[in-house]
């Protein structure tokens, strides 16, 4: 891995400043974060967040067209893009050291001075449309959208991304200049430049972008409390294949959270890559599925873990009576010496590889930090290899439970009988 040495500040207007030099690179990647996103959004304007990160690449004050803004980065060899998140928005671009200065100044362009025209919202509004349509056209990324009311029922964290289509339609102008407003400011954001930093003075150059901009108080969203609950959402659909998500909510999982690495080590047995035991077990042996994994992700305040598989319909049923076989293989045996070893190298060799990547160390240095994760690699490495068999048995008896297990099913299926069979109803 190489050696990093990140260098972290916090400017008098709340900025926080991140660089990481890498000496012999040629480019320079710029990545502002923001703390935004569908879980500080409300049920009337659920959705904008996602929106104004469209509507912001229509011109700023600098870059007054679509064209320009494109130009900036792209006329430089450079590319760029954006993305919206439940808890985080982020503009990020990779230019030639030689443009590192308007790779500085286009995300502060993009997030501050955004022009956000009355003709630009109604052409987006189409787009944004057509998207949801889209998504909801593809079972695979669907039934995510089904899982979040359930699995955090009563929070904004289980408010879709992209919204409805009822909620695009009504959105007007002073609706993005309110968010914006609120959200969009220093003390809400992290700004990280990664690459060929050298003597360049990034530091001035965020300064004068941010020096119109007010100070103001951090706003934080409504936590999440509690463990998940069994619940299931089951959506009627004519396809080929059966869709679905298991999931388990449980706040030690959370950035920080005393199961943290012990998930992150857990999920990486369970399904995460081709020889995890849902691939091996599930598709590789039985041929049961096409596609079968789990993920893990952690939030402030929670944390989950997630099997999403792609279904022959008519092997549903032997598919996640696997599925729980698995689960209580986990709950009652010690993960074999040489399972942990492999589980745990594939974890850590991921950091090491994230750590050539300058748009993920953009990610683990600037949103994870922004979001309360303070780890560097080796110290994230040394965490996971803590991990014993033990504590692993230990959080899936706690975790992989019918009682704290949320499904959400796209199928072809005139009941719901064989998945209420599965969560124990």
């Amino acid at each position: 891995m190489a050696k990093l040495t990140p260098q972290f500040e916090t400017l008098p207007n709340g900025l926080q400043l991140v660089l990481v030099d890498l000496p012999g690179f040629h480019s320079v990647t710029n990545f502002l974060v923001i703390r935004s996103g569908s879980r500080y959004e409300n049920k009337k304007n659920n959705g904008i967040a996602h929106f104004l990160e469209h509507m912001v690449f229509k011109g700023t004050q600098k870059y007054p067209d679509t064209l320009a803004v494109a130009q900036a980065i792209e006329g430089v060899g450079g590319y760029f893009n954006a993305w919206t998140a439940n808890d985080h928005t982020a503009y990020w671009n990779t230019v030639p050291s030689a443009a590192w200065q308007t790779g500085v100044t286009v995300p502060f362009e993009l997030a501050f001075r955004a022009l956000l025209r009355p003709e630009d919202l109604e052409r987006e509004r189409g787009v944004i449309i057509e998207e949801i349509r889209r998504m909801k056209d593809d079972p695979a990324s669907f039934v995510d959208e089904l899982l979040g009311p359930i699995l955090f029922p009563n929070n904004q964290l289980g408010q879709s991304v992209i919204g409805s289509e009822e909620n695009i339609q009504k959105m007007t102008i002073e609706q993005f200049e309110d968010y914006r407003a609120k959200y969009y400011h220093p003390g809400q954001a992290l700004f990280i430049a990664v690459g060929d930093i050298g003597q360049k003075d990034i530091k001035a150059e965020v300064l004068k972008q941010t020096e119109s901009l007010t100070p103001r108080a951090i706003t934080l969203p409504k936590p999440f409390i509690g463990p998940s609950q069994t619940s299931l959402n089951f959506y009627h659909k004519e396809t080929d294949q059966t869709h679905f998500q298991v999931a388990v909510v449980d706040q030690d999982l959370a950035s920080h959270g005393k199961d943290e690495y012990t998930g992150i080590v857990l999920n990486a047995v369970l399904g995460r890559g081709m020889s995890s035991r849902l691939f091996l077990n599930i598709r590789e042996k039985k041929g049961l599925a096409y596609s079968i994994s789990s993920s893990f992700q952690s939030f402030e305040d929670t944390g989950l873990i997630t099997v999403s598989g792609g279904v022959n319909t008519a092997k549903i049923a032997q598919t996640l009576e696997a599925l729980d076989a698995e689960f209580a293989s986990l709950r009652d045996e010690l993960v074999g010496d040489e399972e942990l070893a492999k589980a745990k190298a594939l974890i850590c060799g991921s950091f090491d590889l994230s750590s050539d990547r300058p748009v993920d160390l953009a990610m683990w240095y600037g949103t994870d930090r922004l979001l309360g994760e303070a780890e560097d690699f080796e110290t994230a490495k040394k965490n996971v290899q803590a991990v014993t068999a033990e504590q692993i048995r230990l959080l899936a008896k706690r975790l992989l439970v019918k009682d704290r297990q949320v499904l959400a099913v796209i199928g072809p299926y005139k009941d719901d009988s064989i998945f209420k069979k599965f969560l124990g109803k």
